[in-house]
């Protein structure tokens, strides 16, 4: 009985890896802080007050709704800031590495999100939640990947998220906020 042993060949793999580098070196990294928990949004949970936002709704922590009632109490302040970050490499860098040629990243584009909403009664701060998103993604030749726009839609919507998990983990404070009125 003969028994072969199977080799891998210096040739597939390097095949191996560099569809492994080619195929995972576009993708956007996400980090979002604080870390909360996943766990399922309560569906009816929301609290009522004035909301204080110009922009986008879309982008409200979907916990919090207008209240029409102008007595209410409890006011939301939301805001957030995206900053943009693109490296400084000369383009004329990666023409001079033959590594670009089989899709090894040329640069890298950041996005920072932070997103903050505060709840008041009256002018006394009752509660802040804040959250921060970042991500990082590698352009190659091959592939700019996503735009800052799609950046910065999907981090506004990574905060939203991570602020709507911060007020569900608090949801007994909040419904006796709620009680109160």
């Amino acid at each position: 009985m003969h028994m072969t042993k199977n080799k891998v060949r210096p040739k597939n793999l390097l095949l191996y890896f560099l569809t492994t580098l080619f195929l995972t070196g576009c993708a956007t990294k996400t980090v979002i802080t604080p870390q909360v928990a996943e766990t399922a949004r309560l569906s009816n949970f929301q609290i009522k007050g004035i909301i204080e936002y110009d922009g986008n709704r879309d982008y409200l922590p979907r916990t919090i709704s207008d209240e029409s009632i102008s007595d209410t109490m409890l006011n939301f302040q939301y805001s957030y800031d995206v900053a943009y970050g693109r490296d400084k490499t000369p383009q004329a860098i990666p023409l001079f590495n033959p590594l670009t040629l089989i899709g090894c990243p040329v640069g890298e584009n950041t996005l920072v999100v932070k997103g903050k909403l505060v709840l008041l009664k009256g002018k006394e701060v009752l509660k802040e939640y804040s959250a921060t998103c970042g991500l990082e993604k590698t352009r190659s030749l091959f592939s700019e990947g996503e735009t800052f726009s799609e950046l910065r839609k999907r981090g506004l919507i990574a905060v939203r998220d991570n602020i709507e998990a911060q007020m569900c983990q608090d949801s007994d404070f909040l419904s006796n906020l709620k009680n109160q009125e």
